[in-house]
């Protein structure tokens, strides 16, 4: 190689160290002035570190570890509830069990509903359900907690029952919170998980912006429009 080759090459190499120096040091400037975007993590509330138990039943077996036991409702107004005495009544609804409506379980067993009712529960072959009683009340009852189609069968009991007393869960809530929801009532101030347990888990609203938006629930035939702004009742209305 002749040494003007040499002096070439030296001199281009030269200038592309240059060339990528100055070019991270203008990325660099350029970089200074723009503001990375900052990740914002939600702090968690109380609420958050709740975490209600489940007993994962899936057969008859599993669901009668909860014969002799109180349970507490957590799918309120949703579960439809008949006169027992040997037999479901299925003419007679009494009505919706409300939310945090502690019942204890005296037997589980199934039965054979009409086609044509009407239920949350799907009526399948069979449905399962838990015989019980209510404080101060000695008449028993029965409550679909699943159902039977053909050879396979549902259970729902860890979507639809607290196993423990959710005003122990819940105890860092204010007790008039508690006075309202024992009342089956909302009030302003509440959250949408305290006015849910109150009023019940069937419910439409007009965003998906939980905490900020206005929520109509049905309860048992009562309806009640609830709007929030930041997690609180701002207005609250029964129709």
């Amino acid at each position: 190689m002749k040494n003007w080759q040499k002096i070439g090459l030296l001199t281009l190499l030269v200038l592309l160290i240059a060339g990528v120096r100055i070019f991270l040091l203008w990325r660099e400037r350029q970089d200074a002035g723009v503001q990375k975007p900052q990740r914002v993590e939600r702090k968690l509330t109380d609420d958050d570190v709740v975490s209600p138990r489940k007993m994962y039943i899936d057969d008859m077996k599993s669901a009668k570890a909860l014969v002799g036991k109180t349970v507490w409702i957590q799918a309120g107004y949703e579960l439809e509830y008949y006169p027992y005495a040997g037999h479901v009544d299925y003419a007679h609804k009494v009505g919706m069990l409300p939310g945090a409506q502690p019942i204890e379980i005296k037997q589980i067993t199934e039965a054979k509903a009409p086609a044509s009712l009407m239920s949350h529960t799907p009526v399948g072959d069979k449905q399962i359900l838990a015989v019980f009683t209510m404080p101060n009340d000695t008449k028993q009852y029965a409550v679909a907690i699943g159902s039977v189609q053909g050879t396979d069968s549902t259970y729902n009991c860890d979507q639809i029952f607290y196993y423990d007393d959710p005003h122990t869960l819940y105890k860092h809530w204010p007790a008039d919170v508690w006075q309202s929801i024992d009342k089956h009532e909302a009030k302003q101030g509440m959250s949408e998980l305290q006015t849910a347990m109150a009023l019940g888990v069937l419910q439409q609203s007009d965003s998906s912006s939980y905490g900020n938006r206005t929520v109509t629930y049905d309860q048992n035939g009562a309806k009640w429009s609830v709007t929030f702004q930041n997690d609180k009742a701002t207005d609250v209305k029964k129709q």
